[in-house]
């Protein structure tokens, strides 16, 4: 997920850089389940979008796309987002 979110504590095959990301199913509950919105592998978003301005690397055209999204197509997709 790039340089910015490494910890650069290697786990098992796992370089410090990597992560292992969950799937999004349940996301929507997070809040309801947790008491407090929390996102990205070790928590360090307090919110959806957050957590997508976090990414980088590989996924930073998805991110670069979300960020060229108007207001309302952003809103859009975290309501999706937080349906699932």
């Amino acid at each position: 997920m790039g340089p910015g979110l490494a910890d650069n504590s290697p786990n098992f095959t796992a370089s410090g850089s990597e992560w292992k990301i969950l799937a999004l199913w349940g996301i929507g509950l997070f809040l309801k389940t947790n008491g407090i919105p929390s996102y990205l592998p070790d928590g360090r978003a307090r919110t959806i979008e957050e957590a997508i301005l976090w990414h980088d690397s590989e996924a930073a055209s998805a991110k670069n796309k979300f960020i060229q999204l108007n207001t309302a197509d952003r809103d859009a997709l975290i309501k999706f987002i937080k349906s699932l």
